[in-house]
């Protein structure tokens, strides 16, 4: 079992989680994500999405099991280890974009290679500098408008906001990868090309993807699909 848990992006072994004097929030037994593979976890709004996700980039660390990320005991990192695996591993779509109001586009896509050395160097190795690599991504996602690169993101709107998000979590080329309702502010149009790029992003550079959402209907092409009420076995869930 320990040698299949190292070969894994993602690992949980007996995971537990509640706030304190309430029942568990989350009870899940294992659940492993391989690297390279896509998975579509689904779950509606009181599911516990959140909590297992805050869990996964370490913002809350389980009461009880082990969280393995790409072979790293996770869960029992300090603070400031899980801080690098973020920046160096882990490429996060935040569902509230968690953007910068004050810097410009290209440099909210350019912070993790700010503090990720790994994620600058894959960056220059692909593209030949960091800011190549950001100005691929975002004209990929329909953002190519090199007048909107200096432009502060408060002035975008919502679902270009996303689109910054998203390619922000893509550079450098991450192993993993975790998306949060990353589709939500996005037309059905741009929904399809959001997809598309992650997909072929995943496959260039092998990255595991979760993709976390509600809408059954972006399922189709991932490698599995699982319902979170099916792997959480706590009887009260947020």
């Amino acid at each position: 079992m320990t040698a299949q848990l190292a070969d894994s992006a993602i690992a949980l072994t007996d995971v537990k989680f509640g706030w304190p004097d309430q029942p568990a929030l989350l009870s899940i037994d294992q659940f492993r994500l391989l690297p390279g593979e896509r998975l579509f976890l689904y779950g509606a709004s009181g599911s516990g999405k959140t909590t297992l996700l805050n869990l996964l980039a370490g913002v809350l660390v389980p009461d009880k099991g082990n969280i393995e990320l790409l072979g790293r005991p996770f869960s029992q990192c300090t603070s400031q280890q899980r801080d690098q695996v973020r920046a160096d591993h882990l490429g996060f779509i935040f569902q509230v974009f968690n953007l910068l109001p004050y810097l410009s586009l290209l440099d909210n896509v350019l912070l993790p290679c700010r503090f990720s050395v790994r994620r600058a160097s894959r960056a220059r190795q692909r593209f030949g500098s960091e800011e190549a690599a950001a100005r691929y991504l975002l004209s990929t996602l329909g953002l190519s408008d090199p007048a909107l690169f200096k432009r502060p993101v408060i002035e975008l709107s919502v679902g270009q906001q996303q689109r910054v998000a998203a390619a922000r979590a893509l550079i450098g080329e991450p192993e993993l990868i975790i998306a949060d309702e990353p589709t939500s502010a996005l037309d059905s149009d741009m929904r399809e090309t959001f997809i598309e790029l992650l997909d072929s992003q995943v496959t260039h550079s092998g990255s595991a993807l979760l993709f976390v959402s509600h809408d059954l209907s972006l399922a189709t092409g991932f490698s599995r699909s699982l319902s979170l009420a099916e792997l959480n076995s706590a009887s009260t869930v947020v």
